[in-house]
């Protein structure tokens, strides 16, 4: 299964991170290195796996996929040697997707040499696009632009970034990033790769407390593993603390934070880091805006549906619920077709196994009972035959009665999958058919009756809700849905960028050393 496939590769990234920890190098860009979201540096950084908010654009991308809303946030660093950087994010939904933009700024002046001053400056404009692909499952992507100067001399690059996350249980989360792959800085003559990072790590919340670990490696860099807790005492009020385990640096292991919310709508954090030097300072204001993005209102229009017309149901009813309707009008045509006199005693007997029958016998017995017959299931006894003879019209006169029946078809598929353009929202087709066979024996176990009923129904819904329709342990409303369109695309994108990563990252330490 690929949810399995996730879970190994992040096991494997987790593994794999220490194996490339001695090498050391230089890169360029280091500013990507910073760390941006005054929660996540609260928290030691460790938030591969916990960021859900604009800064998700920074640590992971799939992150984007866990919001509920709207957002925007401004964050300002306080860094050492008097450098500070600025770094603001927006966020919206689209379709059942989430898009986000994230722009970085910041840089530092001083007198190098005694006559004038210096600057440096670097920029990092970014896009991010990231979606639920399965229940427990997200994947996120993003493209970055970077530029440096210094002096007048200047340089810019592109860079990819890639995430995913995985829901073990309510509880327990892992994820995986890979970030900054692309191409080399360039001054004049002097060429750094950008500080290429992977992560893995997982979180576990229990009550009012979030855990969290990362293992990160930067190409240039030994790894580091960052820890973070974070406790909510009261609802408005959340207490951070984490430990950044690396090589030498001029910075403390440890990190703190506090954090505000008011309605989940404003939130107010910040975070700090020791240092020999002054130490580090994020200070971060978020808002959401627009509200949650609301469900759909139950309702149903016609749509084109790539060329079929079928109905678009925007709160779709289950798919045993959908089975249900379509059994219980076949049984009422087939039961007033063979014309049972009222108050009859009648035996209903399923001649084939099927997984359905269990619906199909409960909905059967509801409607001959109210058709006021008395009504048992299995073959009827050989003292029971007794009954009164054939009628014209396929009826019977009097006694007791057997109703044979044959499930031939009774389940849910889904035919196909589709978007409406690259990056809208899924839809899918969903087909809903029974197939049902009768016979009606008299007292001699003669066939005086014998048709089948079809029935069938199609509509369109959301790609998002396919995973909520069906019902936990029966099989024939549970079907396959294959991956279609630019899914296809996604998950293998997602594991080779991660598995791409793991191979520059090791190279890339290889060459430095």
């Amino acid at each position: 299964m690929m949810s399995k496939r996730f879970v190994s590769l992040i096991v494997l990234a987790v593994c794999l991170c220490p194996a490339v920890a001695a090498a050391q190098g230089t890169s360029g860009s280091q500013f990507l290195g910073i760390g941006m979201g005054a929660r996540a540096m609260g928290m030691g950084g460790a938030s591969v796996s916990v960021v859900n908010d604009g800064s998700s654009l920074y640590w992971n991308p799939a992150g984007l996929a866990g919001m509920t809303s709207r957002s925007a946030s401004i964050s300002h660093v306080s860094w050492l040697d008097d450098a500070s950087y600025q770094y603001a994010t927006f966020v919206s939904p689209l379709g059942s997707s989430y898009v986000g933009l994230a722009l970085e700024q910041g840089g530092i002046d001083w007198d190098n040499t005694g006559t004038g001053s210096f600057e440096a400056s670097d920029f990092s404009g970014a896009a991010a696009y990231a979606r639920r692909v399965r229940p427990n499952l997200d994947v996120g992507a993003g493209l970055k632009f970077i530029s440096s100067s210094l002096g007048d001399e200047g340089a810019s690059a592109f860079a990819l970034d890639l995430g995913v996350n995985y829901r073990l249980s309510q509880a327990a989360m892992v994820g995986a990033s890979v970030r900054n792959l692309g191409s080399a800085m360039s001054y004049v003559d002097e060429s750094d790769p950008l500080p290429a990072t992977l992560v893995a790590g997982a979180s576990y919340r229990f009550d009012h407390v979030l855990l969290a670990l990362d293992v990160e490696k930067v190409n240039d860099l030994q790894a580091a593993t960052r820890l973070g807790v974070e406790y909510s005492p009261v609802r408005y009020v959340a207490l951070r603390a984490g430990a950044i385990l690396e090589g030498d640096s001029a910075f403390s292991p440890v990190t703190g934070g506090v954090g505000f919310n008011w309605d989940d709508r404003w939130a107010l954090d910040y975070a700090y880091r020791p240092s020999d030097l002054g130490g580090a300072h994020w200070l971060a204001l978020s808002a959401g805006f627009g509200g949650a993005v609301a469900a759909p209102a139950p309702q149903a229009h016609v749509v084109d549906g790539g060329g079929t017309g079928l109905r678009e149901v925007a709160v779709p009813v289950s798919n045993i619920t959908m089975l249900g309707e379509l059994v219980r009008e076949l049984g009422r045509e087939a039961f007033a077709k063979m014309g049972v006199p009222e108050g009859a005693e009648v035996h209903i007997r399923q001649v084939e196994s099927h997984d359905a029958n269990w619906l199909v016998q409960s909905i059967f017995l509801e409607e001959l009972t109210e058709r006021g017959h008395t009504v048992k299931t299995g073959s009827m006894p050989g003292g029971a035959m007794a009954g009164g003879d054939a009628v014209p019209g396929g009826g019977v006169a009097h006694g007791a009665f057997e109703i044979a029946y044959r499930i031939v078809s009774c389940d849910v598929t889904y035919p196909r999958a589709w978007r409406e353009w690259l990056v809208g929202s899924r839809k899918v087709e969903r087909r809903a058919a029974a197939d049902i066979h009768f016979q009606l024996l008299d007292r001699d176990r003669s066939i005086v009756w014998a048709g089948s009923e079809h029935r069938e129904r199609r509509d369109i819904v959301p790609g998002s809700r396919v995973p909520d329709l069906g019902t936990p342990g029966q099989a024939f409303t549970n079907p396959e849905i294959e991956a279609g369109g630019w899914d296809k695309v996604i998950e293998p994108v997602v594991v080779a960028g991660i598995v791409g990563g793991l191979i520059y990252l090791f190279y890339t330490s290889k060459s430095s050393e």
